[in-house]
């Protein structure tokens, strides 16, 4: 029965890799014979729906190969798609429904630029919402970079400020009996403080406080300049918000009231000429196709040693994906230069240590790097950028964290109330110093307190060298504390302020090109998740090893069903360490 089994899964397998081959073949091959796109219009309105949130890249998704007219859109899309618009004399104005948009502060300022650029070129754009609100003072305040701000009459402006939480779970964790065990380094940094405090720590609050007056004042600032307010008034109002729809147009804030298609024939939008986003970057391509050769890396979420998530915007990032994407670059002689586009909070610094390495080997082989920083790049995601030739964030990054945290959450307390018993095997003084069912002895704590002293003067060593700041310097900036970009360039830590034009602008001088020099922006990895991938693995002979991978498995599950207990079940333990220094 077993052998039978064991067969008939294997066999399930095998047929389901090569039916996945066959028909993905088939349907690229139907799309590419048959599927011929309808020009593009002579006059073209753009029209574009940024709800929900924005990732820093569309995924690397075999479908969006397919059907690229219905592919998500990145912020690096929704930027090429209006400087492709700018130059381009069908497309005389646009439209973005922010209904439901949820986009970072740095990211909006991303937009708001490309926006400037393309007004600059003659051509009107709209912002549209059903209600301004859900996700703070972002989707408002990059309307308030558009010509005309369009609001359905129901609507709320939901525009109150900046607000930082900490949520706090100590006293929950100590009634339940669970003891997070947490070091830092130092006092600015509060990545485990929601564990370890029952009220926020002075410190913490000192620098969140710094950062929000920071981003408040970049808001009201903004919103100011493009609405022809006051930053008093803007303020005044902030202070009254949330704001009827009346009110936001008695005040100035909004433009007009109505509903999608008043605003859509505001602009002269009709079926003939309405064109989406997603649509223009297919056919229309991006901004200097032909030119330089340039390397777009993203390093987009949690950093992770191994593989992680994936470079698209999808969770967590792994050092072995920077390095199989530094070593593809490194293959490609055309290549003249790299950015480096940064979206991180950090996480291991270990990945994060190798990450460095890797873009150190891009310098090392005579590739400029521009590091571009977006929302978030602080601790891991701060020192991964190190080598870079220049670094640029936007004034809304929040940049910095130059700091350690590493420690666990000991389950003794609630394992006793449940009257579960812990027996163990141990060879070695140490063997279970990272287990969740113990807490620390004095001399792990010591050894723990050790690893974080050498990994924080690590950090902030090679924060030093990089950045020519001296020790005094580096403490300055150092402990833990968070910036935002625009304090992030007054103390050193970040050369200028910009986002993808100004690294595009940077890239050119470093390597010897006039300003307005085309550049063919590449994304690394390229054939990720693509049909030309498969085809390969077909071409080459390497389908023998899928299915050397799919005889591996089936020879694993033998295995394990001959360890399947006939009567109760057996597990042993393997202790891995819970340690998370570089949040």
């Amino acid at each position: 029965m077993r052998r039978f089994l064991v067969g008939f899964l294997a066999t399930i397998g095998v047929l389901s890799i090569l039916l996945t081959m066959v028909g993905t073949a088939g349907v690229w091959w139907w799309v590419d014979t048959f599927d011929t796109p309808e020009p593009l219009p002579d006059h073209i309105v753009l029209s574009i729906d940024l709800s929900g949130s924005v990732d820093e890249a569309s995924p690397l998704d075999p479908l969006a190969e397919l059907f690229p007219e219905q592919a998500g859109l990145g912020l690096v899309d929704l930027v090429d798609i209006l400087d492709q618009a700018t130059g381009d004399r069908r497309v005389t104005g646009a439209i973005f429904d922010l209904s439901g948009a949820q986009i970072g502060l740095a990211q909006t300022q991303e937009l708001r630029a490309a926006v400037f650029r393309f007004r600059a070129a003659g051509k009107t754009i709209v912002a549209f919402a059903d209600s301004y609100e859900g996700d703070g003072v972002g989707p408002y305040y990059l309307a308030s970079a558009f010509d005309r701000i369009w609001m359905q009459p129901s609507g709320l402006l939901v525009l109150t400020g900046i607000s930082m939480e900490v949520p706090l779970a100590r006293n929950l964790l100590d009634e339940v009996g669970l003891l997070p065990e947490f070091e830092q380094r130092f006092e600015f940094k509060g990545a485990m403080a929601t564990l370890t405090e029952t009220t926020m720590p002075a410190a913490v609050r000192d620098n969140l406080a710094r950062v929000a007056n920071s981003l408040y004042g970049q808001v009201v600032s903004g919103i100011a300049s493009t609405r022809r307010l006051g930053g008093t008034t803007v303020s005044a109002l902030i202070d009254r918000g949330p704001l009827l729809a009346g009110e936001a147009r008695g005040n100035g804030l909004v433009d007009a009231l109505g509903y999608r298609s008043d605003a859509e024939a505001s602009i002269g939008l009709t079926i003939d000429n309405h064109v989406t986003g997603a649509r223009y970057l297919a056919q229309a391509g991006r901004p200097n196709a032909d030119g330089t050769r340039v390397a777009l890396i993203h390093l987009d979420g949690t950093i992770d040693r191994g593989e992680g998530g994936g470079l698209s915007g999808r969770g967590s990032v792994g050092s072995a994906q920077i390095t199989e994407t530094v070593d593809e670059v490194l293959a490609d002689k055309a290549v003249r230069a790299v950015i480096l586009r940064i979206s991180s909070p950090g996480g291991s610094y270990v990945a994060s240590d190798t990450m460095r390495h890797d873009i150190g080997r891009l310098r090392a082989a005579g590739l400029p790097v521009i590091a571009s920083f977006a929302n978030i790049a602080a601790s891991g995601g701060y020192f991964a950028a190190l080598p870079a030739d220049h670094i640029i964030a936007h004034p809304a990054t929040l940049t910095g964290s130059i700091g350690a945290v590493g420690g666990k959450v000991s389950g003794s307390g609630l394992l006793d109330k449940l009257e579960v018993a812990i027996d163990r095997v141990e060879v070695g003084r140490n063997a279970g110093m990272f287990s969740s069912t113990r807490p620390f002895t004095s001399d792990q704590r010591q050894h723990l307190r050790r690893m974080l002293d050498d990994i924080y003067a690590d950090f902030a060593g090679k924060v030093g060298e990089a950045r020519r700041l001296s020790p005094g310097e580096i403490d300055a900036v150092a402990r833990g504390r968070i910036w935002t970009g625009e304090d992030a360039q007054r103390v050193g830590l970040v050369d200028g302020l910009g986002g993808y034009a100004e690294a595009m602008q940077l890239t050119r001088q470093t390597i010897g090109l006039t300003p307005d020099a085309p550049i063919e922006r590449i994304r690394f990895p390229r054939g990720v998740g693509s049909l030309d991938a498969l085809f390969e693995v077909i071409r080459s002979g390497e389908i023998r090893g899928v299915l050397t991978k799919m005889q591996d498995i089936t020879r694993y599950m033998d295995a394990v069903l001959r360890f399947v207990p006939t009567h109760g079940s057996g597990l042993i333990h393997t202790e891995a360490p819970r340690f998370y220094p570089a949040r």
